[in-house]
């Protein structure tokens, strides 16, 4: 008994003491940065152990219950890891140094692969969230300006529903589409436009949206860019343009409650307007108004029919060379008499103020097994141009379980649910429409009283009274104008989308060097529009009105299968191999039907309402549905040796559903070298990290659906199926325009990171451009498509950044970016050298195209010219016009920029922040169909030059016969003559070599100069190379002042951070040299349409304030 006593004494002093031993003590301190700033977010774990941990506060501060003899890791992104040994310590004062050398800098690549930055050797940029949200963005895409080197964005005025295109390294392919493939964590998803025309501008269609508009910059962690041929390779026949991988929010570990709030309202207002000239009223001048008119641009006809004369000037006239406003009394086209005086802001009463509000929740949470993080947003716009709005709903999704130390699992999923209702209209019919130009003595409140009748029907134009004899226009006047009003304010086009994209990956660690992964996505889109069009005048006059109801459902499937291996064989050498397979399939459905020739029922909107049938014979209904599928598998592998020289080399075999059997299989192979030279040599003290990388990679375009095969049409006739061969052929031979690409870099980072740059020389040949070549009719058919011709790119890219003041309460950095790019078509088939890339008939009669010059960049702009003589000098006509020349076209200039770039600026002072973005374009030119038809009519402030003599306009008198006759200042006309001070005389020489001295009136000049349309028929003598324009540009994008409360202020309220501050974004330019209107207002996917511009909407200028709160 005694004995067992002993033993359990002796047990229990045993256990006692390792109890002792293993006694926790609750450490206490805080983190700084290398000035003495709290560092907020700083991981620190107990080392050996996967669950005791925590995270800083707002203070840089913390707690954590740990063992005695405890060492703790410090880690932080940017930031060197740290390992603290405690030797009893209970307090701690730590300050975290910056990675000065990158090494430990993680990058996204291609599919979803995590590396370090060091180790590639090719060209990619990074975007971190954080700055892209400072300005309040109402999409992902228009955060983008500026902030990459290479990187061009563009999106056309018309808000935030308006689509945003990117684009990387130039232009690619000539027919298709140059934007990059966009990569949302691991899943390639659609970004094309519903009902997106590639086509030039026309009257009356609306700005359209891209898919790109759905993804949230509030969700996004980072996005990385991919712009070689050597990154985007193991995406094959999508890498030609690039690749932008965007990488979404993950739950964290942190402090409170783990809610973060944020609330933004920006006021949106028309930025400018064209500077319109007030001087003078409608008309064409005395020699072009029609008889009745008087020198000065006055009838005094019987208008209204009640045998008194009434005063008016040409209201049907386009033109502003009419009367000078001097406020007498006049009948105006609605029947009222007015003052004849300018009405300078009929142009702001035609926008509103418009508005964004964005709110956004989300909920974080994450432990050593796993992490949550769950995103509301809901985002309410109301745009500049009336009754218009856009309602936006997106729910966002992201989880991490870690089942077993081995097993790790990922889900995301974000839905977007929106309503847009009457996406804003292009305003072409104001500005490039003969029946829309507003006159400056037009009063703006006439239009919106008159565009509807107060019986709730459209007007009643001049010429058809009967329609509505007591409310009918009394005088023809900018009848296009009150239908575009009509179009925009009482019919209604709405559109609903529902879009799902999600993904679900699988990791497992088979051991310490082999991991596989498996991931399936998917982005569902189902998309509906419904149009309703009310009826226009009553039912007895006949049908009218309209109803459209359209359906499409978008689908890609995605899924790949990776394993990696990864072995250190010696201090000197390492090697990694991956293989993997992937899948995807893309589905479109669509669906349309449309009235026909009215409603039986006054505004009763259903397809049954249609006054006569409808069948895919008349265009009124149909039905599509394509499927698209593309698989290949791939390899990667990665040599190192002694830590500072990585070989990577890809290799991708892919086959294409697009592509004919035989033809549908391809290799797309890579190979890339980084050398870091700062590990390899004895570089200067000032030297922390430099690296020279090389890289050649192939990747590629495929041909859009069926070019390779014949696609016949089927139409019933009689009820009898038949099949219609196409006019244009496919094509079994065809193959992708093969991307080839060869990359050298060199990345630099001095003085202790405050300064650094990336800069990049890249060469590309894209060989094999698909292009529509026209065929003997004797074939069956107009065209085929055929490969024959090569496209190269070759730039420059330099991304700078430095730290010119870093303080502890005061610190100024600035980052730069400059993209050079120079496009050449290398060839085309034999005996061709130029290939149009406008599609159907030749613009405006023939006026001007838009081409790829072999030797040339593509996008030339040709005009017909106006005639010279062998030296040079403009051919004058003998009323001293310019002659057009119809026997050719001549350039004009391109639509291409040779530089693109950006500077971002960041100043930091205690607990205010404030940053600034300026973006610019330089080189290349736009043709602007709006400049040129208003320059015609005579509404620009610069066609007030030669109307007077103050104003440059030349003295002259014109006798009876109408002969014209310069005078000197200070001398008398002859009796009987008229003096005016219009004059202009065209410097060149007539058909005989004499120096041309023939005076037209300045309205001449404007009228027939700049007349629409070149047609020979016509005997015009315009050139439309009057409107080609110098396309540069720097413009104020962005700015965000933010003030952070101290947390003393907040730690009584629970609230771990509060941040307010106002923003301002497309606030507006230092310089441009496109007048009148904005540089950005070509409208469409294509490289083509953006560089003409015909009438799309004001810009805007967004000024804002914003909340963000974290508890």
């Amino acid at each position: 008994m005694k004995r067992s006593l002993l033993v359990c004494a002796v047990l229990f002093l045993l256990c006692a003491n390792f109890v002792l031993a293993q006694e926790k003590k609750t450490v206490a301190g805080i983190v700084q940065d290398e000035k003495g700033l709290p560092l907020v977010g700083v991981s620190i774990q107990e080392k050996g152990s996967n669950t005791n941990g925590t995270l800083t506060d707002a203070n840089g501060t913390f707690k954590l219950s740990v063992s005695t003899d405890a060492t703790l890791l410090f880690t932080y992104v940017g930031y060197m890891r740290q390992e603290v040994p405690l030797n009893g310590r209970v307090s701690l004062a730590m300050k975290m140094m910056p990675d000065s050398k990158g090494l430990n800098e993680i990058v996204v690549t291609a599919l979803g692969i995590k590396r370090e930055r060091r180790k590639l050797g090719y060209a990619i940029a990074n975007v971190s969230g954080e700055d892209m949200i400072k300005a309040s963005p109402t999409n992902f895409g228009s955060a983008l300006y500026g902030r990459a080197a290479g990187v061009s964005v563009q999106s056309a005025p018309g808000g935030a529903t308006s689509a945003v295109i990117l684009k990387i390294r130039g232009v690619n392919t000539l027919n298709g589409d140059n934007q990059p493939l966009i990569v949302v964590d691991g899943v390639p998803i659609r970004n094309d436009a519903n009902f997106n025309s590639t086509t030039l501008n026309s009257q009356y269609d609306r700005i359209r949206g891209n898919s790109l508009l759905d993804i949230n910059p509030e969700n996004i962690q980072d996005v990385s860019i991919l712009k070689g041929a050597a990154a985007t390779a193991l995406y094959g026949s999508n890498g030609s343009n690039g690749v932008v991988l965007i990488t979404t929010k993950q739950g964290t570990r942190r402090q409170g409650i783990g809610v973060d709030f944020n609330y933004s309202y920006g006021m949106e207002k028309v930025a400018f307007l064209p500077e319109y000239q007030t001087s003078y009223g409608p008309g064409y001048g005395r020699n072009d108004n029609p008889a009745g008119y008087d020198k000065d641009g006055w009838s005094n006809a019987d208008v209204n029919g009640d045998g008194k004369p009434d005063l008016t000037p040409f209201f049907g006239a386009y033109s502003q060379f009419g009367p000078k406003f001097d406020g007498r009394d006049f009948y105006y086209w609605d029947g009222t008499t007015r003052k004849y005086q300018a009405h300078p802001d009929n142009w702001k009463k035609f926008y509103r103020t418009g508005g964004s509000s964005i709110a956004n929740v989300a909920i974080n949470s994450a432990n050593e097994r796993g992490s949550i993080r769950f995103s509301y947003t809901r985002n309410d716009y109301k745009g500049i141009q009336l009754n218009s709005k856009q309602e936006k709903n997106t729910f966002n999704l992201n989880t991490s379980y870690k089942i077993t130390p081995k097993l790790t699992t990922d889900f995301v999923v974000n839905y977007v649910n929106e309503f847009v209702h009457n996406r804003p209209d292009q305003i072409h019919s104001m500005t490039g429409s003969y029946g829309g130009f507003v006159s400056p003595a037009d009063d703006m409140d006439v239009f919106f009283n008159k565009y509807k009748t107060s019986k709730g029907y459209k007007f009643a134009p001049y010429d058809n009274t009967a329609l509505d004899p007591e409310e009918a226009l009394k005088y023809r006047s900018r009848t296009d104008l009150l239908s575009w009003m009509w179009n925009q304010l009482q019919n209604s086009y709405d559109e609903r989308t529902n879009r799902v994209v999600s993904s679900a990956t699988v990791s497992y660690e088979i051991n310490k060097n082999i991991k596989v992964r498996g991931r399936f996505g998917n982005d569902f889109t189902g998309y509906g529009s419904e149009q309703k069009n009310y009826a226009e005048y009553p039912l007895a006059f006949g049908a009218s009105g309209a109803y459209a109801v359209a359906n499409n459902q978008y689908n890609i499937s995605y899924a790949d299968l990776l394993a990696t291996y990864n072995k250190e064989f010696s201090p000197k050498f390492g090697l990694s191999f991956s293989a993997g397979y992937q899948a995807r399939r893309e589905d479109k459905r669509y669906n349309y039907a449309s009235t026909r020739d009215g409603l039986i029922e006054e505004n009763w909107f259903t397809i049954n309402a249609s006054k006569s049938p409808i069948n895919p014979n008349n265009d009124f209904f149909g039905t599509s549905r394509t499927s698209y599928l593309q698989d290949g598998i791939f390899g990667i592998l990665g040599l190192s040796y002694r830590n500072f020289l990585f070989l990577e080399a890809t290799e991708r075999y892919e086959r294409i559903s697009t592509l004919a059997p035989g033809h549908n299989a391809y290799f797309y192979p890579s190979v890339s070298l980084s050398f870091e030279l700062s590990k390899a040599l004895h570089m200067p003290r000032m030297v922390d990290y430099s690296k020279l990388r090389l890289s050649y990679g192939v990747a590629a375009t495929p041909p859009d659906l069926y070019k390779a095969n014949i696609v016949y049409s089927g139409t019933p006739v009689n009820g009898v199926a038949m099949l219609y061969p196409p006019s244009q052929y496919g094509n079994n031979d065809l193959e992708p325009e093969f991307k080839h690409e060869f990359e050298v870099g060199w990345e630099t980072k001095m003085f202790e990171n405050r300064f650094g740059f990336d800069f990049s020389f890249y060469n590309s040949v894209i060989k094999g451009q698909i292009v529509n070549l026209t065929v003997p009719t004797t074939v069956g058919a107009r065209s085929i498509w055929q490969n024959v011709g090569d496209l190269g790119n070759q730039g420059l890219e330099l991304a700078i950044y430095g730290t010119p003041i870093a303080k502890k309460n005061f610190d100024w950095s600035v980052r730069g970016n400059l993209g050079f790019n120079q496009n050449k078509l290398k060839s085309l088939r034999s005996g061709v050298d130029q290939m149009r890339l406008t599609t159907g008939d030749l613009p405006d009669g023939g006026s001007f195209d838009i081409v790829a010059n072999v030797g040339q960049a593509a996008g030339d702009i040709m005009v017909r010219p106006f005639k010279k003589d062998a030296q040079g000098q403009f051919i004058t006509d003998a009323q001293g016009f310019y002659i057009t020349d119809f026997t050719r076209y001549e350039k004009a200039g391109n639509i291409q920029p040779k530089m693109t770039g950006g500077i971002a600026n960041t100043i930091r002072y205690k607990n205010w922040s404030l940053d600034f973005l300026v973006d610019f374009r330089w080189g290349g030119q736009m043709l602007s169909l709006s400049n040129f038809y208003n320059t015609g009519a005579g509404m620009f402030k610069s066609t007030m030059k030669y109307r007077d003599e103050a104003n440059g306009g030349i003295t002259y008198y014109e006798d009876a016969t109408g002969n014209r006759t310069r005078m000197d200042k200070g001398a008398s006309a002859p009796a009987g003559a008229t003096v005016f001070h219009d004059g202009v005389v065209l410097d060149g020489v007539d058909e005989n070599g004499k120096k041309n001295e023939k005076i037209l009136t300045a309205a001449q000049y404007y009228v027939y100069t700049f007349q629409w349309g070149n047609y020979a028929s016509n005997a015009t003598m315009n050139s439309y190379s009057n409107a080609v324009y110098d396309n540069n540009f720097i413009k104020f994008r962005e700015f965000s002042l933010n003030y952070t409360l101290p947390v003393g202020m907040l730690s009584k309220l629970k609230i771990q951070k509060l941040t307010v501050g106002i923003f301002g974004r497309n606030l507006f330019y230092f310089y441009k040299t496109l007048p009148n209107l904005d540089p950005e207002a070509g409208i469409g996917s294509s490289f083509v349409t953006q560089g003409v511009e015909s009438g799309t909407m004001a810009p805007t200028r967004t000024l804002g304030a914003n909340l963000r709160l974290s508890f």
